[in-house]
């Protein structure tokens, strides 16, 4: 009975650590989805861009704000699926959307815009 439960314990234990380890580095796709309206990247970019080919640039800044927020949540989430370099690309993709945005430059917006929903698009997957 003993000597059962050991085998049980020396084998399953790892066994089921690495299935674990492996379904968390897995789920990508899974991590990038929203869990709420306050963190729905894709959402936030697609109004960012509607706004900056609008030239509303007060509602743009807002939305660039709402981005910030929303990546700060799912940051932490996709850290553990993503490469480091995906996560850091991100991030200063949107410090030069937030110096585009500054500068009024409707091109360099839109030019942020798109590779941040490019980067979007390959994180975690």
């Amino acid at each position: 009975m003993k000597s059962r439960l050991f085998q049980l314990i020396y084998y399953g234990l790892p066994a089921l650590f690495v299935a674990v380890s492996a379904l968390a580095l897995n789920s990508g796709t899974f991590l990038k989805r929203p869990f709420g309206a306050h963190d729905d990247i894709a959402a936030h970019l697609e109004q960012l861009l509607s706004h900056t080919e609008e030239q509303r640039w007060e509602d743009a800044g807002a939305a660039v704000r709402q981005l910030g927020e929303a990546w700060r949540h799912v940051r932490g989430r996709v850290r553990l699926s993503s490469a480091f370099e995906e996560v850091e690309a991100f991030d200063l993709e949107l410090a030069g959307l937030q110096g585009a945005l500054e500068s009024g430059d409707a091109s360099q917006t839109r030019i942020a815009v798109r590779r941040l929903l490019a980067l979007w698009e390959d994180i975690g997957s």
